[in-house]
């Protein structure tokens, strides 16, 4: 059986999905102030998407930042996240400049969840072994923006995640049909359905994927991402629409 994740009182993976919202921004202020705001605005999660800071390869910085948004977060969880450009981010970056940077961020003791992205790293599992060292827990992502893969192929790679370490998986997909999104919420099921102490996320991106970022409840996709301004991705939903969506929800479920 899985180890039950609980992040600051909030444990993930059941029930109600919690509610993460992205820092887009490219300075040290505007990424603080943002942070200030979400916390105000009660989120469980914020999101530090590091690839959006212009100085992010500069390490005490980043260090300096990553206090400052620890400071914030006090009983908010904080993931970082360095989205590539291959994975839709906004910089170039090698892998060895990749690894290293996670690991450094990893060691600051500043923060909660980590995100890997497993295909661009050459030893997915070592490297997730030597992150867990750190004493944080691990998001294996992987992202399609062009595209849905068949749902025997979601599958596989969310149950691979879960081979490699990883204590969260993430799989977020282009749906260019209805049906796209369909097979990304019943592959979301099946995994469930065969590990559901596993906790996943799965998004269908863009406007037509809508419905997956709010019936995480149903399906099994333990958070979503919204915003209080910049989206990360295409679809995201403002939060305060959000929050009273997934709270109609989770009422009639709990009827």
């Amino acid at each position: 059986m899985a180890k039950e994740i609980i992040i600051k009182k909030q444990k993930i993976g059941d029930g109600k999905p919690l509610i993460c919202i992205p820092i887009v921004e490219q300075e040290q202020e505007s990424i603080l102030k943002t942070a200030k705001n979400i916390v105000g605005m009660g989120a469980n999660i914020i999101e530090w998407r590091m690839d959006w800071y212009k100085n992010i390869c500069i390490w005490e910085q980043t260090k300096e930042i990553l206090k400052e948004l620890a400071d914030i977060c006090q009983d908010t969880v904080l993931l970082c996240t360095f989205r590539s450009k291959k994975q839709g981010g906004e910089q170039e970056i090698k892998e060895e400049d990749y690894t290293r940077l996670l690991q450094k961020v990893a060691e600051s003791g500043y923060i909660d969840l980590l995100d890997v992205e497993v295909s661009e790293i050459s030893e997915g599992k070592a490297f997730i072994e030597k992150l867990h060292k750190a004493s944080i827990y691990i998001i294996a992502s992987q992202h399609y923006f062009f595209h849905t893969p068949e749902i025997e192929a979601m599958e596989q790679e969310l149950f691979y995640m879960k081979e490699i370490g990883a204590d969260i998986g993430k799989l977020a997909v282009m749906p260019t049909k209805n049906t796209d999104v369909l097979r990304l919420l019943e592959a979301t099921a099946h995994v469930k359905e065969r590990e559901p102490e596993y906790p996943i996320v799965t998004i269908a991106m863009g406007e037509m994927g809508i419905i997956s970022r709010i019936s995480g409840q149903i399906f099994g996709s333990c958070f979503t991402f919204a915003t209080i301004g910049k989206e990360s991705a295409p679809g995201q939903l403002p939060m305060k629409d959000i929050t009273g969506i997934l709270d109609k929800i989770s009422e009639s479920m709990e009827k």
